[in-house]
């Protein structure tokens, strides 16, 4: 006999195509990982871009575009705190028509739609991109309207996480230091660490870099641009000008370096089709980062193309990298760090394989698949008990 078809639904706002920012990156790492396990995954996702989701359909693998948008403060009564009747029709008649083995909510605004879910007696999983509240925090205040807006969406989060999030049998967060936060309201047992993961092949080792340091993100986000700004205002000058071109690249990466008219070494080359490309053809890779939360793909990738890397403390936040990157948060230190790579390459080319290993037994798709395997079973024990 053959064995009972193994199903699981998968529910984000995101929007996963094209793939060039890290929540999507998240997204389709974490539904390759279930497809890994051997489940079917019917998938609701965001679609931004109106692309053909049916186009991205795989054998096990159903694409549908999620009946509701991104929250904002406008929808907050009717998004962040209610579930959301068709999607949760939606729902029920695929378990009736195939039932389900676990039912993953990714993104922690989808905490309204958990309860509601519960009732199929299906264990529920709530994933999280980052600690949301902390991070909007963080945001910088360049009006004080903003600011007012930037503080109600804040305690709107905090209020959604604390009253919807203990309400999941498990909960994915992507960092211990999220972990401990999430141990303030919700039972440690039912938190788990799936670290950001991707699947990216080690078919770059041969790859001719160019004399260039490159920063790789998505510069509408204020942490990349705080970053940046941090990076060409107080680390680069002309030493490093002498020593390699700055590339920026990534969504609105050549909109950013428009603010710098003046500075002379940069380029923004904007978004790319092979991103991982770019960074492999690059002597040196940096995350200059300050604020923020989560960790942080754009490590995740440099380590896995083996190009050397130099980070601030924030900036690999929650990697467990080895000393395999260097590490620095003064203009002075950081950009002592670049010039130490930039002028030893074969020490920096060895520190980057070990980066390699490093990405290969932690952050790799098979060591996370297992991860969420587990996360699974917890989550069934914990259902079951209700």
């Amino acid at each position: 006999m053959a064995a009972p078809t193994r199903t699981i639904l998968f529910a984000s706002y995101v929007s996963p195509f094209p793939t060039h920012s890290g929540e999507r990156i998240r997204v389709i790492a974490l539904i390759k990982a279930l497809r890994s396990l051997g489940y079917k995954v019917e998938a609701f996702v965001g679609n931004f871009e109106n692309v053909d989701l049916e186009s991205h359909n795989d054998d096990g693998l159903v694409f549908r575009e999620i009946p509701f948008a991104l929250p904002r403060l406008r929808q907050s009564v009717s998004v962040y705190f209610k579930p959301q009747a068709g999607f949760i029709r939606q729902v029920l008649a695929l378990h009736r028509a195939r039932p389900l083995t676990a039912i993953f909510l990714d993104y922690g605004y989808m905490g309204a739609q958990v309860s509601a879910l519960a009732q199929t007696g299906v264990p529920v999983v709530l994933g999280t991109h980052n600690f949301e509240s902390a991070v909007i925090r963080q945001a910088p205040w360049p009006s004080l309207a903003r600011g007012l807006g930037l503080f109600v969406r804040g305690a709107v989060e905090a209020w959604h996480e604390r009253r919807f999030f203990p309400r999941a049998d498990a909960l994915i967060c992507v960092s211990e230091e999220d972990r401990r936060e999430y141990e303030k309201f919700i039972p440690p047992e039912r938190i788990h660490v799936v670290p950001n993961f991707t699947d990216i092949p080690d078919i770059y080792q041969n790859v001719a870099r160019r004399p260039r340091i490159i920063m790789s993100g998505s510069f509408d986000n204020f942490q990349n641009m705080d970053g940046l700004h941090w990076f060409i205002n107080e680390v680069w000058d002309d030493t490093l000008r002498a020593a390699a071109q700055f590339c920026i690249a990534g969504k609105e990466s050549d909109r950013a370096v428009r603010e710098f008219p003046g500075v002379p070494g940069i380029v923004g080359i904007g978004r790319r089709d092979d991103l991982l490309a770019e960074i492999a053809a690059s002597r040196c890779a940096i995350v200059p980062l300050r604020r923020g939360g989560g960790t942080r793909f754009k490590c995740l990738e440099a380590m896995a193309v083996r190009t050397p890397l130099v980070s601030t403390t924030k900036g690999c936040e929650g990697i467990l990298h080895d000393g395999t990157m260097r590490v620095a948060d003064t203009p002075q230190a950081f950009r002592a760090a670049i010039l130490e790579v930039l002028a030893d390459q074969n020490k920096a080319s060895e520190q980057a394989a070990r980066a390699r290993s490093v990405y290969d037994g932690l952050y790799g798709l098979a060591a996370n698949a297992a991860r969420l395997e587990d996360v699974i079973v917890s989550a069934a024990k914990v259902r079951s008990r209700h």
